[in-house]
């Protein structure tokens, strides 16, 4: 009898299936969530297993196109996991019902994150010395409900990060773990709510999920107010924020600079292979008394740290801007012309207007001079003769005068890059330039929003509508980035430990090497593996079409994961 061969992709499968296994999602979700009394097949634990693995290999979290995907992979899938996969275990409607009961309930998914995130702190011995912490929107190209239906719950107008203020939005919120920005926990909100009040319950979370509030949270400026920096004070917690230049702060600022005596510290990194230095900016050091009244009555009182910085980078690109902005500005009041009869309240508006547009107020001072002059106007057509008869009539003119005022401009130019960052942590535990290396990680935890964003795990184009669905997607995309962090940040520490890099993971590079691999081109190593199957043979046979390259063993043994992964044989997969 001819035999019948079937061949599916390998790829990657293995381990990302083996990771999510590692990391007990399908345990986790299953202590948590049981189906209905109707609900046949794989537990939501172990169809959400499969339907993460499915969006880090497929790179979309579109529903309908799992079910083929499953088909596809079937025999991987079910010799891997030992599962018994149905037909149409993953159809769209099975899954919408999934994520929508994992996203009916906050506590329990609150519970869900919590279970997760100290297990992988635990299970694979994540430093948790600074924490960060920050917020995203995600504009959606759903039609807004018509007059008289009910408001959604989460899609709502309101501040677009993405600068298209006229589509509905949902937000997310997602802190993270240094060095490689770890998630431990996630919040969906309503598009029109405001991020201040997210930090202090942010924080609260993962202080649970850490164990203890002794890590420093590390923020942008939004999460400087004083109830948040008291209340983290009070808990026993550090922080380091930037100020916002807001109200008194670019006049407080600026007077700390301009009297500042001694010489400021200069800040540098070390930035090439022989060790040299890279001066990136300079910066010193303030004490600064805080109390504060807490929404529940509880004074706090501390000593801040105020640290003073200048960025050098973002010191020249605020000159530039400056100058750009000036330039534009002397353009513009210089081609401007009265119109007929304009009053000169009406023309100086106009100026003043041109000044605010290009955010150069402060910068020029505006005059407007009236002049009245006579002219003859001759009542007949032709040249006109000296007996010509003709009229004397006023002609009035408005001449804009404007003066820049060069002290305000120097001044501007001198405090362009300097900001302000506060902590609480004392001057043992974090020095200026400490801080300023900790918030230049700031991209983190904006690394994860950016795979949401356009990355590995895009949210957008989202097709479902329904709360529920929603919460339980971005549940579901926690969860990957998760796994994908855990796996850049396993593999950068067996390198770290080994002092090694790897390299052959850039197409088209393949002497580059990499101290820091991304989970991406680590997991990218693996395309394409092929899983041949003879149907005919007694027992079925299995077996890849290729032997692993040195390459793939080495990804895996960085990942501290076995060969025996993919030696597939017989009709048993190695779990």
């Amino acid at each position: 009898m001819r035999p019948a061969i079937k061949i599916e992709r390998v790829d990657n499968l293995p381990i990302i299936l083996i990771w999510l296994i590692k990391m007990k999602v399908d345990v986790l979700i299953d202590s948590i969530w049981s189906p209905h009394g109707n609900w046949q097949g794989l537990s939501y634990g172990r169809l959400a297993v499969l339907f993460i693995t499915y969006v880090i290999q497929s790179r979309t979290h579109n529903l309908s196109k799992m079910e083929k995907w499953v088909e596809d992979h079937s025999n991987v899938l079910e010799g891997f996991t030992g599962w018994k996969i149905r037909k149409k275990e993953a159809t769209d409607d099975r899954l919408g019902i999934l994520l929508e009961n994992l996203g009916q309930d906050e506590e329990s998914i609150y519970e869900m994150q919590q279970s997760l995130s100290k297990h992988q702190i635990q299970a694979f011995e994540l430093p948790t010395k600074v924490a960060r912490y920050d917020t995203t929107s995600f504009s959606i190209h759903h039609e807004p409900n018509k007059p008289g239906e009910a408001t959604h719950e989460l899609l709502r107008f309101g501040h677009s990060k993405d600068y298209r203020p006229d589509l509905l939005q949902f937000k997310q919120g997602l802190g993270t773990l240094d060095p490689v920005g770890v998630p431990i926990y996630t919040d969906t909100v309503s598009g029109e709510t405001a991020d201040d009040g997210l930090y202090i319950p942010a924080w609260k979370a993962m202080a649970e999920a850490i164990g203890h509030p002794d890590f420093l949270f590390v923020c942008d400026c939004k999460a400087a107010n004083m109830e948040t920096r008291a209340t983290i004070q009070d808990g026993k917690g550090r922080y380091l924020f930037p100020v916002p230049l807001t109200g008194e702060t670019p006049e407080w600022l600026q007077k700390q600079v301009l009297s500042q005596k001694a010489l400021p510290i200069i800040l540098a990194e070390i930035k090439d292979k022989d060790g040299k230095p890279k001066e990136y900016g300079q910066g010193f050091v303030v004490q600064v008394e805080r109390s504060h009244q807490l929404a529940d009555g509880t004074d706090v009182t501390w000593t801040e740290q105020g640290f003073v910085t200048q960025s050098k980078t973002h010191a020249y690109r605020k000159c530039q801007a400056l100058q750009a902005r000036l330039t534009r500005a002397r353009k513009s009041l210089d081609s401007l012309k009265a119109k007929a009869d304009e009053e000169v309240t009406s023309f100086q508006h106009r100026a003043k207007q041109i000044l605010k547009r290009h955010n150069v107020t402060a910068f020029f001072t505006l005059s407007v001079t009236k002049t009245v002059s006579k002219k003859k106007r001759y009542l007949k057509p032709g040249r006109p003769a000296p007996n010509t008869p003709y009229e004397i009539e006023k002609v009035r003119k408005l001449q804009l005068n404007y003066q820049e005022l060069d002290e305000s401009i120097e001044l501007a130019i001198h405090m362009a890059g300097w900001r302000l960052y506060v902590t609480n942590a004392s001057s043992d535990e974090i020095s200026l330039e400490q801080a300023m290396l900790h918030y230049r990680e700031e991209w983190q935890v904006e690394h994860g929003m950016h795979r949401f964003k356009k990355g590995a795990l895009p949210v957008i184009p989202l097709s479902i509508r329904l709360p529920d669905r929603i919460r339980g997607l971005m549940l579901l995309l926690f969860i990957a980035l998760q796994a994908l962090t855990l796996i850049e940040f396993v593999a950068r520490r067996s390198l770290q430990k080994q002092d090694t890099a790897i390299s052959g993971l850039i197409p088209g590079n393949p002497k580059r090497s990499l101290e820091r691999p991304s989970a991406e081109r680590l997991l990218a190593v693996f395309d394409p593996l092929h899983l041949v199957i003879d149907t005919t043979a007694k027992p079925i046979l299995c077996f890849l079409n290729e032997h692993l390259t040195p390459l793939q063993e080495r990804v895996l043994e960085l990942l501290d994961l076995p060969v025996e992964i993919y030696h597939f044989h017989d009709t048993t997969l190695p779990p």
